[in-house]
Formats: C-alpha cells, structure tokens, sequence
C-alpha cells in the first residue's frame, strides 16, 4: 500500500516545530511490513495547502494518518478535511494523545475512519495487516472504527509493549533532518545547533489529575544500551549533537539514569542534553546532577505547579517543595540551567494560593519560570471536575473535541488569571535581576523571535494597561 503520514500545520500560537515523533515511531512498522511510506510534515511550511495538494498527486495514496495533541488538533481536523476532500476513497487513521481521549468524538467526524486508541506501534501493524487483506476489524485491539453501517466500534484496549527495546527505532531517514535543526527551537535554545528530540521511556508512575495517560502509569523504561545506540547512530550518521529527551520521567530510575550517563562519557560523545519536558524532583541527587552534567546537560525543567499544600494534594501532585532548593542549588554548582513549571487557575484555588505559588518562584534561584494557566484537557480527571461542577466560563462551553474550555470561579475568570499571569512573569524577571539573563537570548538568532513573542504576550500589556496593580 501507499501510507501518507502527515502532521498539519498547528494553529495554536504557541506551537514550536520539533520532529512528528508519533509518526516517525509507527513509519518504519509499515516500512517492515513492505508498505511505500512517506511523512508529510507541514509545520515547517509557510504556506501548507500547496505542498499538500502537490503531495497527494504524487501517487494513488490508501491510506493517510495523522497523530496529534490537543493543542494540534484543529490544524489536524482541517488537514484531514481536505485529504478526504481531494479523494474520498482515501481511508483515514488517528493516533495520538488526543485521539485517544476523545475517541467517540473524533470517529464521529466525516473525515476519520479508525482511531488507534493509546500506544500505536502493535495496533498499528495489526490494522495494516487486516486493512490490506480486507479482514475484519473487530480483530484489532486498540482499534476505533466505523462498520458497514457507519456506527462507530471500540475493540477491547490492547495490552501495553512490555519489552520497549522491540520497538524499532524511529523512521528519522524519512524526514529532511536538516529542516529541523534550522528550525526554531522546540525546547530551550540548543547548545549546538543539530538537536532533536529522544525518547528514552514511557508512561509515568505518578497519577496527577490534570495529566493525559497515553503511555500508563507503568513506568517502562529502554535499557541504557538501546538508549546509547539510538544516541550514537544520531550522532554518526547524522551528525545530531543534542538531544531534548521528552520522557514523562526520565528519572524515576535513578540508576539507569546514572548508567545512561556514564555510558554517554565513556563513549566520548560531545553532546548536549536538555530534558524540556521536565523531571521529578524527588528522584534527583547530587551525584545524578553531577552525572547530567557530565554527560553534557545544560538545561532542565522542574514542574512543581504550585506552591500550596492544598492544591498539591487537590492535583495529586504531592510534591516535595522543600527539595526545590536543594535541587537548584546542586544544579547550579554543576552549570545546569533550571527552569520552573507553575500553573496556575486550578478549581477551587483562590487568589491568594495563586500569589503564594508566584512569590515561590520568585524566592527561590530559579533561572527561569514558565506560569501556565491550568486548562482542563479532555479524558483527564480534572476536566471531569469542571465540566460536573460547572466550573467553566459559558462563554465557552465544554467541546470536547476542540477543547475550549476555560476555567471559570468565584475566585477568578479568565482574564483575572491573565492578569496574574503577567504579574508573575514580571515579579519574577525583575527579581534577582532575572531578565539580564534574557538579554543573550534576545541577541541569539536561533532564539529572539520566541523570547520576543513571550514579552509581547505577557510584560508589554502590564506597562500599556496597568492590569499589574489590579492582580492583587
């Protein structure tokens, strides 16, 4: 068959280009099975709809897939429209973290036909396996599809990949690496700049209530050497120089993080390393810090939410907050950059919690902050709490597909958290006199138009409006 991997262009503004991770891990499935596969990344195009109307006449297609978060979702929706608009005959499958949360929605769409529900490599081949011999469906395990008479069939889930190190590993020789690495930066501004994204493990032990479960609460690690490999045959074959690991916890073994950096130096690889996604900060010492180090890591987030007890428990995050100074202090005495995750907005949290959580950050030796106001993504348990106790604005009304929802209390609205959220950049920048450090990265090419885009958002309104003094 001819298989059309394709991501959209995003169409939230926040959106940074790094490499369609789901579909470079499910390509070379279909390449083993002898499929013709190509990937079509339309986020690194200025204007996508021509690149994409030229790709799908190059050849007769069967099959197009697509795998999104939430946030790439309603690009993805529009691509997907216009595919089965330009030939209808061509079947469509959606994988991914919002897909598989909103299953029954996104089925219900005239432009999907399956939905690969969680973790997409086994199912993914399966369903290639019966597409192409016309079997039934109802073979497929973790497989969503529309039967002879368009109603809409969820097979039983299908078990999780035990052994990790049996997935392949991904398609990267599909994609113009090189677009990439020029691309602005998904993560922190790389140390060199030939960087992309690894992942080292899947899923995530701990059960926070905002936190989509894609990949389980099982955490299932690759082994060290599986890691090195995939490391080392980037490195050689095509010269990638960091890696920006996107594991839900890269950390929760410490020891096999520990070895991964050994090996890493005993190799003799001169890498950079930055973990964007963030790191538990229970699972953290100084020897592992010194290790990261070591091994080349510059930079590395810590989500930590929020500052009070209350909503640490409410959230289920049950962060130890008294280990944040030890943290940046080690990682500061071995040159790691640290960077804070805070959210605020959560039901029930008033202001006064939300202001405890900002004068938190700005009292510890942070480098940087990242205040996010908490949005209740579909399938989790916090958008159960909202959406049942009506704690949203009706302005914008539960869509579970699109997902528009924003929080709405007694407490605050939307633009009160707004409000907020600028006073907790600029309370945090001007202390310690935080914002010189953002003076070479203004002067950074690979890096000003993010920074730059960051301070027209949150620190020019405060000086034009003078909304700061009413955030109290």
């Amino acid at each position: 068959m001819n298989i059309l991997l394709i991501r959209a262009k995003p169409t939230f503004m926040d959106m940074i280009v790094g490499i369609p991770i789901g579909l470079v891990y499910i390509a070379p499935i279909a390449e083993r099975k002898g499929h013709h596969v190509d990937i079509l990344d339309l986020a690194l195009e200025d204007d996508p709809d021509p690149v994409l109307c030229s790709k799908l006449q190059e050849r007769k297609w069967d099959l197009a897939g697509f795998s999104c978060m939430t946030a790439e979702f309603e690009g993805t929706e529009m691509v997907a429209s216009k595919v089965k608009e330009f030939d209808p005959n061509i079947k469509i499958i959606f994988g991914g973290q919002h897909p598989t949360m909103v299953t029954n929605e996104v089925m219900a769409q005239p432009y999907c036909d399956f939905v690969c529900v969680g973790e997409g490599e086994e199912t993914f081949a399966h369903f290639l396996d019966v597409f192409s011999g016309d079997g039934d469906m109802a073979q497929v395990f973790g497989l969503a599809y529309k039967d002879v008479n368009g109603e809409i069939r969820k097979n039983p889930p299908r078990p999780q990949i035990v052994d990790v190190d049996s997935i392949p590993f991904p398609a990267y020789h599909l994609l113009d690496l090189d677009r990439y690495v020029e691309a602005e930066s998904a993560r922190y501004t790389p140390k060199y700049s030939r960087a992309i994204q690894i992942f080292t493990s899947r899923g995530c032990p701990w059960h926070c209530y905002y936190c989509h479960d894609l990949f389980g609460k099982k955490f299932r690690p690759r082994s060290p050497e599986d890691v090195l490999a995939e490391m080392k045959m980037l490195y050689y074959d095509y010269n990638i120089r960091e890696f920006m690991v996107e594991d839900d916890i890269f950390n929760f073994d410490m020891d096999r993080a520990k070895q991964i950096c050994d090996m890493i130096v005993e190799e003799k690889l001169e890498i950079g390393m930055q973990f964007g996604n963030g790191v538990r900060l229970e699972r953290l010492d100084e020897e592992l810090i010194q290790k990261l180090a070591a091994a080349g890591t510059h930079h590395m987030c810590i989500a930590i939410e929020s500052a009070s007890p209350r909503i640490q428990k409410l959230s289920k995050k049950y962060l130890k907050l008294h280990m944040v100074k030890d943290v940046v202090r080690w990682s500061k005495k071995y040159k790691i950059n640290t960077l804070g995750f805070f959210m605020i907005g959560f039901p029930t949290e008033t202001v006064e919690e939300i202001n405890m959580t900002i004068r938190f950050a700005c009292e510890t030796d942070l480098d940087g902050a990242l205040f996010s106001i908490v949005i209740p993504y579909a399938g989790t348990e916090l958008a159960k709490q909202v959406i049942e106790q009506d704690m949203f604005d009706p302005n914008y009304k539960p869509d579970l597909l699109h997902e528009v929802v924003r929080i709405q209390t007694s407490d605050f609205d939307f633009k009160t958290l707004k409000r907020l959220q600028r006073k907790a950049y600029l309370l945090f920048f001007l202390t310690r006199f935080r914002f010189l450090k953002l003076v070479p990265k203004l002067l950074n090419i690979r890096s000003s138009k993010k920074y730059i885009k960051a301070i027209e958002r949150n620190f020019l309104p405060e000086f034009m409006t003078g909304e700061i003094s009413r955030a109290n």
